[in-house]
């Protein structure tokens, strides 16, 4: 049975990754400190994905390359098929950069202009030839006749079709998935969508799913992590969080998701948020989303909030809806 700490991590002896109190800050304007990431901890399971979804800025994609070691955390721990990988250099890391990999939200960013389908696909081992790059492509969709063309002649999902062939090359155990469609169409959106759930089934694999939108968070994961001004808000399975919010803000954002029904849309709530988040320069006292929040109260400008059970799942507010 999965258990979560006060924090939101799932128990260590059911987790391919834990992740403990993870902090990231960048040095700002005359002397200041960002605090991109402040605290974060969370569990993912074996062939589980957990979705991370909040607003531009709020630290979810900062969360994601930490856990792929990107980027240098500032505090906390990365625990990753019961080793800590926190803090361990490029040699100590390369044994392990098989089991762990990464899809990147602009296709054509990541991949390399100057190599072709058969050299991107295969850079994550130098050892897979051809034909394994043919498989590659195969399983996500293309063709044996790609191999030997250049990111420039591809459309913009079959160019993310070809960063998923790569992060597949090594067999990984965890892909941390980072807006992977958003810069996508919508019509494609769907497509990608579901090449990566067949993907898991096939092959086990587990997911940290980064996105802003909601209703492909819902598609895509079991759980869901939602965070604000670097911190997780909310977290817990899928079903108690979308039927029934506990967080202010993440009752706020699930208010935003279009429904297509005319007259639903017209009638239903939408919860507009005054003002615009806090600089993670300098953070209000207690709450961060306490400027915002029409349940704020004095304790919440003067007590941050830590994750506790409510209703199934852990919300990190004084006063969650009822």
């Amino acid at each position: 049975m999965r258990t979560t700490t006060e924090r939101g991590e799932q128990a260590a002896d059911d987790a391919l990754l834990t992740v403990r109190d993870l902090r990231m800050t960048f040095p700002g304007r005359r002397g200041t400190r960002v605090r991109a990431v402040d605290g974060v901890g969370f569990g993912l399971g074996h062939g589980e994905t957990l979705g991370m979804v909040g607003e531009s800025g709020c630290g979810k994609s900062t969360t994601g390359r930490m856990i792929v070691r990107l980027l240098e955390p500032t505090g906390g721990t990365v625990t990753f098929a019961g080793r800590d990988v926190t803090h361990l250099g490029p040699r100590e890391m390369l044994p392990l950069r098989r089991d762990l990999q990464m899809i990147f939200q602009d296709p054509f960013a990541s991949l390399n202009p100057r190599q072709t389908v058969r050299q991107i696909v295969s850079g994550p081992l130098r050892l897979l030839d051809r034909a394994g790059v043919i498989d590659m492509l195969e399983l996500v969709g293309l063709s044996p006749e790609h191999v030997d063309r250049y990111p420039h002649e591809f459309s913009g999902g079959q160019a993310q079709r070809i960063g998923i062939a790569r992060a597949l090359a090594s067999k990984p155990r965890l892909i941390v998935c980072d807006e992977p469609v958003s810069a996508l169409d919508v019509s494609i959106q769907a497509q990608i969508v579901n090449l990566l759930k067949d993907l898991q089934r096939e092959l086990g694999l587990a997911y940290l799913f980064i996105a802003h939108d909601l209703a492909v968070v819902r598609h895509v994961c079991a759980r869901i992590a939602v965070m604000y001004l670097g911190r997780i808000v909310e977290i817990g399975d899928r079903g108690p969080i979308y039927r029934d919010p506990a967080h202010p803000y993440t009752k706020a954002l699930l208010s935003a998701i279009p429904v297509p029904d005319p007259d639903t849309e017209a009638t239903r709530e939408r919860i507009v948020l005054r003002g615009d988040p806090p600089s993670p320069a300098a953070p209000p006292p207690g709450c961060a989303f306490s400027p915002r929040c029409h349940k704020a109260r004095d304790r919440c400008r003067a007590e941050a909030p830590v994750l506790t059970p409510v209703r199934g799942r852990q919300v990190a507010c004084h006063y969650p809806e009822v």
